[in-house]
């Protein structure tokens, strides 16, 4: 699978078709590709499943940017960075219920976020859960499986369902200087023959 993953993500384009929210009958066509810097073999990754396999390949990598209004799906932040994010994830645990926790919350890594969302991307270290890919949703605060390990999510997240196209529509709006117009997702349509719908 790694072989090939940099070829099927650096492919990977397409089109988000758009309508404004509260005036659904303008449409708007945002082009989406996927950025990654190519791997720093000077930082130490963790010997957790796929967190090595990944990095070997990509310091980081932002899915689904928009150029125009710089939005994007998900960013997988550099090594280097995951100590920041735990910063910024870390408080969203105070005062919440112990028991919505899961066991690996204290040992796992913060290794990106959805951009502009307040939600991050969490892998934990240890436990039968060790290398998956989390997604903590702050609002209903949730912990939501999307991927066995970093290479498994980022390739599902190149053939999304509906449901996943929603997750992400929720949180982007492609709002350009000078425009101010925010924008709800529709549909999707890729170079891979994919045409996804949102479900709301």
């Amino acid at each position: 699978m790694l072989e090939s993953l940099p070829n099927a993500v650096s492919s990977h384009t397409g089109q988000f078709v758009c309508e404004e929210i509260g005036r659904e009958e303008n449409i708007k066509l945002v082009a989406f590709r996927h950025i990654g810097s190519p791997a720093n073999t000077s930082l130490v990754v963790p010997d957790v499943q796929g967190l090595v396999e990944f990095h070997d390949v990509y310091e980081n990598l932002v899915m689904y940017f928009d150029e125009q209004s710089g939005d994007a799906a998900y960013f997988i932040a550099s090594p280097s960075q995951w100590p920041e994010f735990d910063d910024y994830f870390r408080p969203w645990l105070d005062g919440g219920d112990e028991d919505d926790l899961p066991e690996w919350i204290d040992d796992c890594l913060v290794i990106g976020e959805i951009p502009r969302s307040g939600n991050y991307l969490l892998v934990p270290t240890t436990g039968p859960d060790a290398g998956k890919v989390f997604e903590f949703e702050h609002d209903g605060f949730e912990f939501i499986e999307l991927g066995n390990n970093l290479p498994d999510f980022v390739t599902r997240m190149l053939d999304l369902d509906s449901s996943r196209l929603t997750a992400i529509a929720s949180h982007l709006r492609f709002i350009t200087e000078g425009e101010g117009c925010q924008w709800w997702i529709k549909e999707l349509w890729d170079n891979r023959g994919n045409v996804v719908r949102t479900d709301v």
